[in-house]
């Protein structure tokens, strides 16, 4: 554990202690916590697995987290703009381009996990990578992390590549180890403060850390697909959450970051669990109407509408495998009349969108 009396903030913190550290994982009030976050998640998971091609339809709900994560460094734009700059490629920049990064930035995350079954410090450089790709790789040179309105220096991360990567090789051992008898919710909270404080990116290092326990938990089969979103939590609780990681800097106390986590598991898992009931609602909306009043019901349709918030006529016919685009504009045309789905026109371009399901991502 960090010696308080050790500690200085304006000095690389290369005496950070390594995992496992020191520190009563067993403590009473972390247990009972595991125990709801747990149930909460396993709800989240079963849930999840009911949905028809659930990677597909999980698709618009990271690009919520990621406004989510994005926003919590102060990158900020809004769930609309993103999905409509999803289906224009003109606009694919700025805050909109880092969001989208973040999602697949997740989705090449849990590809490497699903084949390897372990995580490396090369998947965490090549998650950063995607998440920012103008400032990627081990960073050699030293940060601080500052105060944005007083610049008062609040923390200084290790020093020197040969520290990170040292820090970074523990953390990779730390997470790959299954027989340690420390709940995979606990391990999640752990190594994520131990990375927040190894900092080794010159940027991304937060959504990078908040990615990794989506990974870590799917790794650890306490979740089959990435739909724990943190980040609104955290947002929700800024102030908490770093001062948090500062207290397990400072005093070597862990007790506060791994119950925040642990809350915000537990929050957030119910939080999707509301979110999934309802989209399914309203896929079954859609279904009843569509069945009920037009000849070109299907389930595959069902699911293409509920892939995107934003659907445009030629995406819609390159997934369905129209001959014509004709079939696709009418099918689209015909939502539209049902009361399903609004058009919206941007230059020469015209997008269809359901208000609700837009309402839900949002």
């Amino acid at each position: 554990m960090n010696d308080p009396q050790m500690f200085n903030p304006k000095k690389p913190n290369n005496q950070l202690p390594l995992l496992p550290t020191d520190f009563n994982y067993d403590n009473v009030a972390i247990l009972k916590q595991v125990n709801l976050s747990n149930i909460a998640l396993a709800k989240v998971n079963a849930l999840a697995g009911r949905l028809p091609d659930s990677i597909l339809l999980v698709s618009p709900l990271l690009v919520r987290e990621s406004v989510a994560s994005s926003q919590i460094e102060n990158i900020n734009t809004t769930v609309f703009e993103v999905f409509e700059a999803e289906v224009m490629s003109e606009k694919k920049k700025g805050p909109a381009k880092e969001v989208l990064n973040y999602r697949d930035a997740i989705f090449a995350g849990l590809d490497l996990v699903k084949k390897r079954g372990i995580l490396t410090t090369n998947d965490f450089v090549k998650i950063q990578s995607i998440v920012e790709p103008n400032k990627h790789g081990i960073r050699k040179l030293g940060v601080k992390i500052m105060n944005d309105l007083t610049k008062e220096i609040l923390y200084t991360p290790p020093e020197g590549e040969t520290h990170i990567r040292d820090f970074l090789a523990n953390v990779e051992e730390f997470i790959n180890k299954d027989d340690d008898g420390i709940d995979p919710l606990v391990k999640s909270a752990v190594f994520h403060y131990q990375f927040e404080s190894i900092h080794p990116f010159l940027d991304g290092n937060g959504r990078v850390g908040r990615i990794l326990i989506i990974l870590y938990l799917i790794m650890a089969k306490r979740l089959d697909l990435p739909v724990l979103f943190l980040s609104g939590y955290i947002m929700k609780h800024k102030k908490s959450y770093y001062e948090c990681l500062h207290k397990a800097n400072s005093k070597g106390d862990l007790l506060d970051v791994i119950m925040f986590m642990l809350r915000a598991i537990e929050e957030q898992a119910e939080a999707t669990v509301i979110t999934i009931q309802k989209i399914e609602v309203l896929m079954n909306k859609f279904k009843s109407v569509l069945a009920k009043k037009t000849v070109f019901y299907s389930h595959e349709l069902i699911q293409l509408l509920f892939s995107k918030p934003f659907m445009t006529i030629d995406y819609l016919q390159g997934n369905m495998g129209f001959s014509a685009r004709q079939t696709a504009s009418k099918y689209l045309t015909e939502m539209v009349k049902l009361g399903l789905f609004q058009s919206k026109k941007i230059g020469k371009s015209k997008f269809f969108y359901s208000k609700e399901f837009l309402k839900l991502l949002s």
